[in-house]
C-alpha cells in the first residue's frame, strides 16, 4: 500500500485544473489504506452518479481499508479531458484505478500503461477487452441483449394492446462508432427483424449525447413519419429524456411506444405517467460497488474473474411500487451520507 499526503492530491487538481470530487471514504487517519481512484465517464448524466454511489458506498463501509477519489470529465464525448484526467491519475500513482472509458479504443493506451506502472484497473460499463487486456476485471452490461429485450418487450406491447406488427420504428443513438452503443441498436434491429419483419426500421440517427439534440430529431421524425411511426428506442438516458419530452407534449406518448435506457427523475416520472412504456436497465450501482470490491480483493492479492457480464431487466409501469424497485431505479435513496 502507499501512503499519500491528501494536500497533495489537492494540489495537484489546483494545479492541473482537473476535476477531483466526492470523496467516498472517510478522511484519512493516518493508516495504510488503499489508495483508488474512479474515473467516471463524466458528471453530466444521473447514470454516472449512479455508479458513484455504488463505489461510495463500498468506500463508506470499508473505510478502514480505503481512501477513494472521484473524478470525471465534463461530458460523456469529451475524450481529451478524460485521456487528461486518467494520465493525472496515473501519475499520482494509486494503488488501484476503477473507471469507465468514454472511448474504450482511445483510452486503452493509458490502461497499459497504468498496469506497467504496477496500477491495478477495473473497468465498469464500457469494455475493453477487443483493444487491451491489461485490466484485471470488468464489470459490462450485455449491451447486445439488453437491445433484444426491448424488441421483445416492444412487439409484446404491441400485441397487448391489438395493435398491428407493422408501422415504423426510429433507433436513436447517443453517438456513433460507439461499440456498446451499437450492440444495443444492433440487438433491437436483429431481434425485431426475426419477430416482427413486417415492421420497418428507419435509419439510425444520432444525438452526440445532447438532449436538445434528441428533441430536435423526434421533433423531425414525428413531423416526417407521421401515423406511420409506431415506436423510437434510444439507447442512452439524456435521449430518453429529449424524445419523452416531445411525445408528451405533443400528446403521442400512446400512439408511439417509447422505449429508453437508464434512469433518471424524469425517466422515473415518464414511467409512472405511462409517458415511457419500457425502460431498459443495467444496475450502474452495482457496476460501481463490484468495481471497488473487486479491486480490494485483487490488491489483496486474490484471483478474480476477468470478465464479468451484469444482468439487465426492462422495467414498465407494472414493475414500480415496491421499496426495491424503487432503490433500483434511483440508487441515491440507497447513498450512505
Amino acid at each position: 500500500m502507499k501512503k499519500r499526503m491528501c494536500i497533495a492530491l489537492i494540489l495537484l487538481a489546483v494545479i492541473t485544473g482537473l476535476p477531483v470530487f466526492a470523496n467516498g471514504s472517510q478522511e484519512s487517519d493516518g493508516s495504510d489504506k488503499y489508495e483508488v481512484a474512479f474515473l467516471l465517464k463524466s458528471t453530466a448524466q444521473d447514470f454516472w452518479d449512479h455508479v458513484r454511489i455504488g463505489g461510495h458506498n463500498y468506500a463508506m463501509e470499508n473505510s478502514d481499508k480505503v481512501d477513494l477519489k472521484f473524478y470525471g470529465a465534463e461530458h460523456d464525448m469529451a475524450v481529451e479531458e478524460a485521456l487528461a484526467i486518467l494520465e493525472n491519475i496515473i501519475t499520482t500513482q494509486p494503488d488501484g484505478i476503477v473507471m469507465a472509458s468514454v472511448n474504450p479504443e482511445t483510452m486503452a493506451p493509458m490502461i497499459e500503461r497504468a498496469d506497467a506502472a504496477g496500477i491495478k484497473v477495473i473497468t465498469v460499463n464500457d469494455s475493453v477487452k477487443l483493444f487491451t487486456d491489461a485490466y484485471s476485471a470488468e464489470f459490462v452490461s450485455d449491451n447486445y441483449s439488453g437491445g433484444v429485450i426491448a424488441a421483445d418487450f416492444f412487439v409484446k406491447h404491441l400485441k397487448d394492446n391489438g395493435k398491428p406488427l407493422e408501422g415504423k420504428v426510429a433507433i436513436h443513438s447517443a453517438v456513433a462508432g460507439h461499440p456498446d452503443l451499437i450492440k444495443r441498436c444492433q440487438g433491437f434491429q436483429d431481434r425485431l427483424v426475426e419477430i416482427a419483419p413486417g415492421i420497418e426500421i428507419l435509419e439510425w440517427r444520432y444525438y452526440d449525447v445532447d438532449t436538445m439534440k434528441e428533441v430536435s430529431l423526434t421533433e423531425d421524425v414525428i413531423t416526417v413519419e407521421g401515423d406511420d411511426l409506431i415506436c423510437i428506442y434510444v439507447d442512452a438516458g439524456m435521449g430518453t429524456i429529449g424524445a419523452q419530452r416531445v411525445l408528451v407534449e405533443k400528446e403521442k406518448y400512446d400512439d408511439i411506444c417509447l422505449i429508453g435506457w437508464d434512469s433518471s427523475p424524469e425517466a422515473i416520472e415518464g414511467l409512472s405517467s405511462g409517458w415511457l412504456k419500457g425502460l431498459v436497465l443495467q444496475d450502474p450501482y452495482g457496476m460501481g460497488y463490484l468495481g471497488m470490491e473487486n479491486l480490494v480483493k485483487v490488491l489483496d492479492g486474490e484471483t478474480v474473474n476477468k470478465d464479468n457480464p451484469v444482468p439487465m431487466v426492462i422495467f414498465t409501469k407494472d414493475d414500480m411500487g415496491t421499496q426495491e424497485a424503487a432503490e433500483f431505479l434511483d440508487p441515491t435513496l440507497r447513498e450512505i451520507k
